[in-house]
């Protein structure tokens, strides 16, 4: 992504016919937001004393809500990126070089840790190398196929765990397809498409539901096709500024109307499997179109804070390690630690989401200015990013 501008002119802040994207602020700590959703959700579990039926333990288990944010992010990102670099000679090559530096380096490191792991701590954790749980599902970018015909989660070693790279695993896939139909489509056939996708959304998760059964419209890159492509959708809106102008009178009333659906859905009703990841679309999208749009002072606050967009900086190694590592940090913190120090379950979790989540930031900060950063300086080294501002 580019750096963050210092401020944004009044300019910048209008949509544009022309291939340029100013950065927003705002978009960093929609990615902040939603990376503390995910590494919260995972970490609140460790007492095993949340209810599932209490409506603020449920509204704690809402994490996953945050993946919904980054594929609608991501749609709108890339395809910004896509789209203003249509008729470079180097379209497909600066696409996937930058790609691949910003994505492999971290994803194949965690996976060396795993295997290091299993090699020389827990060699009775060898998988097999073929069949379900064979570990080139991770290495080939393709573990949500694997989860989704296995119809539960793949085996992780002990002490790294890799269930939440089914979530890599979509957006590689999508990138996969999406610059050739960006390229190939006109802009108003692009368009169609998104919207298409979009609609279509209940209908896909159906038939993931009928024929894979539950898991599958989580990790199933056909289940998440619609929220990446309304972010995709929005890239295109931005660039017509009548569609744009249109789209924007419906921030409001949508943020309210669905917020406050999904709010009530999460916390005191029963949650419908395929209702829940539509209104996670619909509401994922405008959080993102008011982000761009930056008409909602509230959230020009919340989402423009340095603490938010800071997280945002460092999502992905967050992301990543997090969660890899929670065995980690359970053996040390929960097991070793807190829990025999306190009998009080809800303050043993308090300590340990505050332990697990400093040493989860420290060790993002760490690998950032260690592996990614020095690695992500070859982006221009070959070619040039297409102008966005």
């Amino acid at each position: 992504m580019p750096s963050p501008a210092n401020h944004l002119s009044k300019s910048d802040l209008q949509p544009s016919p022309q291939p340029h994207f100013p950065h927003f602020l705002a978009l960093d700590g929609i990615r902040g937001l939603a990376i503390l959703m995910v590494m919260f959700s995972h970490f609140v579990i460790i007492s095993g004393k949340l209810i599932d039926t209490h409506p603020l333990h449920r509204l704690l288990l809402s994490g996953h809500l945050g993946v919904d944010l980054f594929f609608v992010l991501s749609g709108f990102l890339i395809t910004s990126i896509l789209l203003a670099s249509r008729g470079k000679s180097y379209y497909f090559a600066s696409f996937y070089w930058r790609r691949s530096l910003r994505i492999f380096p971290l994803y194949y490191f965690a996976l060396t840790l795993a295997a290091l792991s299993v090699i020389f701590i827990t060699p009775g954790d060898s998988p097999a190398l073929t069949g379900k749980d064979s570990p080139a599902w991770y290495w080939l970018y393709a573990s949500n196929i694997g989860v989704m015909l296995k119809g539960d989660w793949l085996n992780s070693p002990t002490w790294v765990a890799l269930g939440h790279f089914w979530s890599l695993a979509v957006e590689e896939q999508f990138y996969l397809l999406w610059p050739m139909i960006v390229l190939m489509a006109t802009p108003q056939q692009l368009g169609k498409i998104c919207w298409v996708l979009v609609i279509s959304t209940p209908i896909m998760l159906g038939l993931m539901y009928l024929f894979f059964g539950p898991l599958a419209i989580h990790v199933a890159t056909p289940s998440r096709l619609g929220e990446l492509c309304g972010g995709a959708g929005l890239a295109l809106l931005w660039r017509n500024p009548s569609a744009w102008q249109k789209l924007t009178r419906w921030i409001k009333p949508s943020l309210l109307i669905f917020g406050s659906i999904l709010f009530l859905e999460r916390s005191w009703f029963t949650s419908l499997v395929i209702l829940e990841p539509t209104l996670a679309l619909i509401l994922g999208c405008t959080v993102v179109a008011a982000a761009i749009n930056r008409s909602l002072p509230l959230c020009n606050i919340i989402f423009e804070s340095r603490v938010l967009r800071w997280l945002g900086k460092y999502s992905y190694g967050i992301y990543v390690y997090h969660h890899a590592l929670s065995p980690v940090w359970k053996y040390f913190f929960w097991e070793k630690l807190i829990h025999p120090a306190t009998a009080d379950p809800f303050l043993a979790t308090l300590c340990y989401m505050t332990l697990a989540t400093i040493a989860s930031l420290s060790l993002a900060w760490i690998s950032w200015h260690i592996i990614e950063a020095p690695i992500l300086s070859w982006k221009n080294r070959f070619f040039q990013r297409p102008a966005l501002r």
